[in-house]
């Protein structure tokens, strides 16, 4: 951290973001990150363990930690009662008076407040300082993709209640602060369609970015394996897992018998269970390190079912030299050239297609690989995507109060 730096930042998240093991957490790591390079950076988490882990990797970045404890059986509470309302319900599982009154406390010891989704927004929409609100995607456009999925369950359930809940919600919640910030066109222009009334001009966009010191680069592998890296936790991901494992790898699998899909990340033993009963599925659930996992590997699969935002394991595949194949929605906010830099498909023909041709093709392999790799260091190293971001931070807080009284200033789109 620098202590020289120029403001005070308080940073609140609905969750604490450490171990990380979801995009949304990586990306606010890291904007805190760029942002305590010149700033003080200040974070108050809930979450529903009693005490929040503080590994040492936190300390280089946040100066003060605050954790506020939020039981599951609270916010299942809150959500009980918000069914009666209009109010999503995500946004009603966060509600919490301790962590209300702690940041009641901090705002005036800060210069700046940056909320993390809109469940952290909750908090501080009539603050008196400058506000910003990392949105990450567009939940309305997330939820509507949910919807569609031909499955059921507690989880693809609450997406259907808050499908019709939420679009209303963002669209009110974005008027209220100096700056809400996205991780792709695509989410924007989904937010701002169809509506006249939002002044987009507080709206920016700021990809994601790859730790490539993190996913050092290496040539494909020679074995018949694709791998996922995703938190399987999540209902995305495992729809776009089950669809790959019953419907494409099958198809691979009559032409390469010994093939296998290996699934890496965070799983509950039930997920990993059941994936591991799938013939030709490995699921490693948590591990160390992605690239020791992902060794051997000849591909990644970046075909997504649902989804929003940019998916950072496509990011990932391309830092590693595991050439991607990908439909719309898996390659979606990353401006990479299909054939150059990834395989695109749609169909579960067309990706087992892609496999094969990949398998079978090592100088195809190797080629996509690298220049992958050199598309990721040229467009997605985190420094120079959330440059923008820094700069924007900086120009609210000099010109505060001025520019909420005349809207938020216009600034080019990143």
């Amino acid at each position: 951290m620098n202590s020289g730096s120029s403001s005070r930042i308080l940073v609140l998240t609905p969750r604490f973001p450490f171990p990380i093991v979801a995009g949304d957490t990586l990306r606010i790591v890291n904007m805190c990150r760029a942002l305590s390079k010149r700033h003080t950076i200040t974070l108050a988490s809930l979450g529903s363990r009693k005490e929040a882990e503080k590994p040492d990797v936190a300390q280089d970045v946040f100066d003060e930690i605050h954790y506020v404890h939020h039981p599951a059986w609270r916010g299942g509470l809150n959500v009980i009662r918000a069914l009666l309302s209009s109010q999503p319900l995500q946004v009603a599982y966060y509600k919490s008076d301790p962590f209300h009154n702690l940041v009641r406390k901090l705002l005036p010891e800060h210069d700046l407040v940056l909320a993390h989704l809109l469940r952290a927004g909750q908090f501080v929409e009539d603050a008196d300082c400058p506000t910003v609100l990392e949105m990450t995607d567009a939940l309305s456009l997330n939820y509507e993709r949910v919807s569609k999925l031909n499955t059921w369950g507690i989880k693809p359930l609450l997406y259907r209640i808050e499908k019709g809940r939420i679009a209303p919600y963002e669209r009110a919640a974005v008027k209220k602060f100096d700056l809400v910030t996205l991780v792709s066109e695509v989410d924007r222009d989904y937010l701002l369609q169809g509506s006249t009334a939002i002044d987009a001009s507080n709206i920016e966009v700021y990809t994601n970015g790859i730790d490539l010191d993190a996913r050092p680069y290496r040539d494909p592998g020679v074995a018949p394996t694709i791998i996922f890296i995703g938190n399987m936790r999540t209902v995305h991901n495992r729809e776009s897992c089950l669809s790959f494992a019953n419907e494409v790898l099958p198809l691979i699998r009559d032409q390469i018998p010994e093939a296998r899909f290996r699934i890496i990340g965070h799983a509950t033993d039930k997920t990993i269970r059941s994936f591991g009963s799938i013939d030709g599925v490995d699921v490693t659930g948590w591990v160390d390190s992605i690239p020791e996992a992902s060794r051997g590997a000849i591909a990644g699969m970046g075909v997504m079912q649902v989804g929003a935002g940019v998916q950072n394991k496509v990011l990932e595949y391309m830092a590693l030299g595991l050439p991607v194949i990908a439909n719309q929605t898996g390659i979606e906010g990353i401006e990479a050239t299909e054939r150059t830099h990834f395989l695109k498909a749609e169909t579960a023909r067309e990706v087992a297609d892609c496999f094969l041709t990949l398998y079978r093709d090592q100088e195809l392999r190797n080629t996509l690989a690298r220049k992958a790799r050199t598309f990721v260091e040229e467009h997605h190293k985190w420094e120079a995507v959330l440059s923008g971001f820094v700069e924007d931070i900086e120009r609210i807080t000099r010109t505060y109060p001025s520019s909420r009284e005349s809207g938020a200033a216009t600034s080019q789109k990143r």
